[in-house]
Parts: C-alpha cells; structure tokens; sequence
C-alpha cells in the first residue's frame, strides 16, 4: 500500500517568501502541488467567504481563457492546467456535500507515489489555535512552515503591493504608499497588521502544531543554499537546485523614505524583541544594538 504523503502548509508570512517557497517545491520532483497556490479553504470556510472565493476563480479562468483565445499563450499546456485546477476546485466548493474530505482528496489527486503535497495560504497562520490544531490532522503527517522577513521590509513590500493593486497614477505611486503607510500605523488596515504580527502568528503554531511539525525560517536565510537544505531536510525531501537570486512579487521598486523607516522601526520594535528573544536577531534586519544580535 502506498504510503500517504506529508502534507505542508504555509502559515505566512505575506510578502516573505511564501512564493519564491511555493514556487521550488512545484518543480521539486518529489512534490506534487496544484497551480493554485492560495486555497485559502479553511478561513473561507470558518468564516462563510466561499462565495467570493469562487467569483476570484471565475475571474481567473476567465482570464486564461482570453488569455489562450488571443493566441499570445507562452505555454498553453501550463494555462490549460491553471484553468483545469480552478474548475475542478471550484466545483469542490460548489458541492457543499462532506467539503473537508473532498479538499482532501483534491490536494493529493494525481500526486501518485510524490512525497509531499500541500497548499500555501498566509492567512491560515491568522486561524484560531484549535482550527490549527484540527487541519494538523488531517492526514498522517502534516507540517508547517512559517517564513520571517525584517519586519520593516516586509511592511514597505506589502503596502506597495496593496497600492500597485488600487492602480493609482505612476506619478501618484509614492505618495499612495506614503498615504497607505500612514493608514496601518494609525490602525486603518488591521488585516496588514495581522499579517505582519510574528509574535502572534507563531505563537498560535507553537500552542497548536508540535515542535518537530513546524518549521519557522528566516526569508533571507531561506534563500541560501544553507537554508533550502534546513527546509528540504524539515520536509524528508532530498536536495534539489534552487534559483536563489530569483524574485516573484516583488512589486514596484521605491525606496522607503528615511522618515517613515523610522518610525516603522519604533512600530515594529516589540515584532523585533520577540524574533530576538524567541530565534536571536539575524543579521541581516534592522540594527538594534540593545537587542540580542546573534541568530539562536
């Protein structure tokens, strides 16, 4: 009998990897992983979203469809399975009969004999402890990984990306970010806030899922050759080439003005002291000279 698969799941955080992460385990050859790299099935489910969920998949197959009938498609193979997955899953939520086993069987269809499959969706790391707790098993063996990047980088990248989103004037970009960054530290964008919360986010892995089934890694030591081995050992996969200088997301490039890092700083400090007393500060971060500096 064929042994069932580990089973992964990404906890977050946004804008710290999850991409570049999902990307290598895709084209492991030990991995089998669907085109959609967010499920985000269960915060869906807890909170009875799925309807927009389904209306984001029928805008994207809408998409790869125009995008295969203007005959510009690179690789129509890989866009005919984007739209396949998408249809598939899409009718999974629509079935509303035994929803959690049907997911199931959704993730490892056509995984066959691969070690691992999984799915990557950031918010589930904002998901109560027992909800964790209860996805943790699912199957024989199910682990978390949850990716830290310098909390000042990772807000900058991810107001950038809020604001590309609400396509504002190219010459009206910067002060849109300004304007965004602004709104999070006033308390205007909880969700940004939640997303970048490092203390609660692994504290709620840490009560739920047990210590040799998570793996928290720094996004700057992720893409190192020491790093890619820690995370392929961590999910019983052997050691395949990584494109470390590769980029996905990584939104438009505006440096952060000098004002706003430092008062990002003193925002996120208690984000800092906890990454400090719980791992050690990798060097790589902000410098806080009165913190430990020395990685765990």
């Amino acid at each position: 009998m064929t042994q069932a698969p580990t089973m992964l799941f990404c906890a977050g955080a946004v804008k710290a990897g999850t991409t570049w992460l999902y990307e290598y385990l895709r084209e492991h050859p030990e991995t089998y992983f669907r085109t959609i790299k967010e499920m985000q099935y269960f915060g869906r489910l807890d909170s009875g979203t799925l309807k927009g969920r389904i209306k984001k998949l029928d805008q994207e197959i809408a998409a790869f469809e125009a995008e295969l009938e203007s005959g510009k498609a690179k690789w129509p193979t890989w866009v005919l399975r984007q739209i396949g997955d998408r249809a598939e899953y899409r009718k999974l939520l629509l079935s509303g009969d035994a929803p959690t086993a049907a997911y199931l069987r959704y993730l490892t269809a056509g995984a066959g004999d691969k070690r691992l499959v999984g799915e990557m969706t950031p918010e589930y790391g904002l998901l109560p402890p027992a909800r964790i707790a209860e996805i943790s098993a699912l199957a024989p063996d199910v682990r978390w990984i949850f990716l830290m990047r310098d909390p000042v980088s990772r807000l900058w990248s991810h107001v950038r990306m809020l604001v590309r989103r609400a396509k504002p004037a190219p010459d009206a970009f910067a002060a849109a970010c300004e304007a965004k960054f602004d709104a999070v530290l006033a308390g205007k964008a909880p969700d940004v806030t939640q997303r970048g919360d490092y203390r609660a986010i692994h504290g709620r892995l840490a009560q739920a899922v047990v210590a040799d089934k998570r793996l928290a890694m720094f996004y700057e030591h992720l893409l190192t050759p020491a790093g890619v081995a820690r995370m392929t050992d961590f999910l019983g996969l052997s050691r395949h080439p990584a494109k470390l200088d590769k980029r996905v997301h990584e939104g438009v490039a505006i440096d952060m003005p000098a004002a706003l890092r430092i008062r990002a700083r003193d925002w996120l400090k208690p984000q800092y002291i906890y990454v400090a007393q719980t791992f050690g500060l990798p060097p790589e971060w902000e410098s806080f000279p009165e913190l430990n500096s020395e990685v765990a």
